[in-house]
């Protein structure tokens, strides 16, 4: 939701025909405007990008810490077993 605070910045993009005429249809059935919509979608599409670089952050640093660790392993039942399960 944009506050009275928020700056907002312009810029054009273009979409094939087919995914305009959906989100056009989409808009006005819903009864809210492109920008707004496109907005949404540009958000939850970022939020995404930044969760999959973030696993992928996690995961590279946990590769260096196996292979720091000569890369020793745990099986089921021993990690299990350190949990208390």
């Amino acid at each position: 939701m944009q506050t009275p605070k928020t700056k907002v910045k312009s810029m054009s993009v273009s979409f094939q025909s087919d995914i305009f005429m959906r989100i056009n249809s989409y808009c006005a059935e819903r009864g809210c405007s492109r920008s707004w919509f496109i907005n949404k979608a540009a958000e939850t599409f970022l939020a995404e990008c930044l969760e999959d670089k973030a696993d992928y952050e996690t995961a590279v640093e946990a590769w260096a810490e196996y292979e720091k660790s000569g890369f020793k392993s745990y099986s089921a039942d021993e990690v299990f077993k350190e949990a208390g399960l």
